[in-house]
């Protein structure tokens, strides 16, 4: 099941698989000068003044009848920064190591989810860090994590995701999404690639589809000059995205990609420097060809990495 009919406004929409937690606000509220000054980062992980550590990692709920979760929570779980320390050796050896802790960002859809107690799962060779909710007290997201949820739970649950308030005034975009991405690109332009600053801009849909990305972050930078690359990764365990790899590798555009098996997760990115003109072309045609998307539903955003 890729898509479900929904009962708020009766179209067929996606089913998400995923979303991403922004940073914790105690380092997102910080000035660029600040963070600077007060966090490390490292392979998911945030220091904050050698005392505060966060791992970025997955909540996974679980649907009856599916052979694995069917949708992901990347967020946010504070853990013992001694712990971890003592730890260390133990964890490059491979070995999973469990971390009690926090969530330390409310995740959409579940009230009182900020500050639940965690169990946070970590292994030096895993392609994911797995947080498992442990508080003692009630709560809906606890719940939903315990046992799989049943088909009825996801698709409310999928209807919230495509008829939250906040997401609805964000389809609601004053400008059309070729004159909101080459803005896009222009901020990109002055802000990180005149500075000389990697970034990344997401295109998404509530969940993100693809990245453009600054060329100097890809694994082949074919072009001396700073300019764009894209990167698209696709999740081989979902159906969903399988039918994607195929459709985008019946494309001609495909042969220009560069393949790249990053973690056992299937890339594809090709390095097109300052030609913007290009870049609008594919990004047009794979949110149309590979995802199906109409471009107007389209959200981007754009953040310095």
């Amino acid at each position: 099941m890729e898509k479900y009919k929904c009962e708020i406004c009766g179209k067929n929409h996606t089913i998400y698989r995923s979303m991403d937690i922004p940073l914790p606000r105690m380092i997102s509220e910080m000035s660029e000068e600040e963070r600077e000054k007060r966090v490390k980062e490292f392979s998911g992980f945030y220091y904050v003044d050698d005392e505060f550590l966060f791992a970025n990692g997955w909540v996974n709920i679980e649907v009856e009848n599916y052979e694995f979760p069917f949708y992901y929570w990347k967020t946010w779980s504070s853990i013992s920064r001694k712990k971890f320390l003592d730890n260390l050796e133990e964890l490059k050896t491979g070995k999973v190591i469990e971390f009690d802790g926090k969530l330390e960002e409310e995740l959409p859809f579940y009230p009182n989810s900020k500050d639940l107690k965690t169990k946070t799962l970590i292994q030096a060779t895993n392609e994911g860090i797995i947080v498992e909710i442990q508080a003692k007290e009630e709560s809906q997201l606890k719940e939903d994590q315990s046992k799989p949820i049943t088909e009825k739970r996801m698709i409310e649950i999928m209807q919230m995701l495509n008829h939250h308030p906040e997401r609805e005034e964000r389809k609601n975009f004053d400008k059309p999404f070729k004159q909101r991405f080459l803005q896009e690109l222009e901020n990109a332009e002055n802000e990180y690639i005149a500075n000389e600053k990697d970034f990344v801009i997401n295109l998404s849909t509530g969940t993100v589809l693809f990245q453009v990305i600054s060329n100097k972050m890809l694994e082949i930078n074919r072009i001396n000059e700073r300019g764009f690359g894209l990167h698209l990764s696709f999740d081989e365990t979902h159906d969903e995205s399988l039918e994607e790899i195929a459709k985008f590798r019946n494309k001609g555009y495909s042969k220009e990609f560069d393949y790249h098996d990053l973690d056992e997760i299937p890339t594809y990115q090709i390095d097109l420097g300052t030609d913007k003109k290009r870049l609008e072309d594919l990004v047009n045609k794979i949110l149309v060809d590979v995802y199906e998307e109409e471009l107007e539903a389209i959200e981007t955003d754009s953040f310095e990495i």
